[in-house]
């Protein structure tokens, strides 16, 4: 870390200045400003800032990152695909993106998350602003659901405060107390500013393992009718996944 320090010293003969001295006292104090001005450039060169180049706004190769990576998956690649690159080409979307991936245990769901953290981010799941959340691991205990959701408000406001741009991802959604995610929701509505910070331009993805049987046996009797896995439509699994997610206490 670079830090850079600048002291001016003022003559105490300020009537008595020569044009000469009064050049150089000019020049150092522009030079000065110009410095102060730009230190936040100068730092993001040794650090990671919430800007380009660190900060992509597009969604660079993550379809062929998709394509070549995840295999019988053509429903989340063209969801996910297009709903980023919408979300990041727009420069006052109207509400924060939210993905909700849902499968059985090895089905892809983090995989594709750190495909999308790749693809927003130069550091991907190492950037600073990408903030991952497991419900075993950080909201374990159910006798502490009310701090966790104190802890987890001052989480997201105070990291989307840092950058707009933030990615948040919660894994095993099935696993988290009731209530610990309503915290968040209204982070995730069509609401420009809340206490001055602005939560449009984040990203959130919900990983869950809810409705994994449900769309197993969808997909099973969409083979049994002699259709192939690609004529599967996000909107042939609506149905049963909301009725899983609704019975789920999680």
């Amino acid at each position: 870390r670079i830090r850079l320090l600048i002291i001016l010293f003022l003559s105490p003969g300020y009537l008595c200045l020569d044009p000469f001295t009064s050049g150089v006292g000019l020049g150092a104090s522009i030079f000065a400003s110009a410095i102060w001005n730009s230190r936040e450039t100068i730092s993001c060169m040794f650090k990671e800032c919430c800007k380009e180049p660190y900060v992509r706004t597009n969604e660079g190769v993550l379809k062929k990152d998709l394509e070549e990576n995840v295999f019988g998956q053509h429903i989340v690649k063209d969801t996910v695909v297009s709903s980023l690159r919408s979300h990041l080409k727009r420069k006052d979307p109207k509400k924060a993106l939210v993905f909700s991936f849902h499968g059985t245990t090895g089905t892809g769901k983090n995989f594709v998350s750190e495909f999308i953290a790749a693809n927003m981010f130069q550091n991907g799941m190492k950037s600073k602003y990408v903030h991952q959340f497991i419900s075993t691991v950080h909201f374990p205990l159910l006798s502490e659901t009310d701090k966790y959701k104190a802890d987890l408000n001052a989480w997201v406001q105070g990291n989307i405060s840092l950058c707009e741009r933030s990615l948040f991802i919660f894994d095993e959604i099935d696993k988290l107390a009731p209530g610990i995610i309503d915290t968040i929701k209204p982070y995730l509505d069509y609401h420009q500013v809340i206490n001055g910070v602005d939560y449009r331009k984040s990203v959130f993805v919900l990983i869950s393992n809810t409705g994994g049987e449900d769309i197993t046996n969808v997909t099973l009797q969409h083979w049994k009718h002699g259709k192939s896995r690609e004529e599967l439509s996000l909107t042939d699994l609506e149905v049963p996944l909301s009725k899983a997610a609704f019975n789920d206490l999680g």
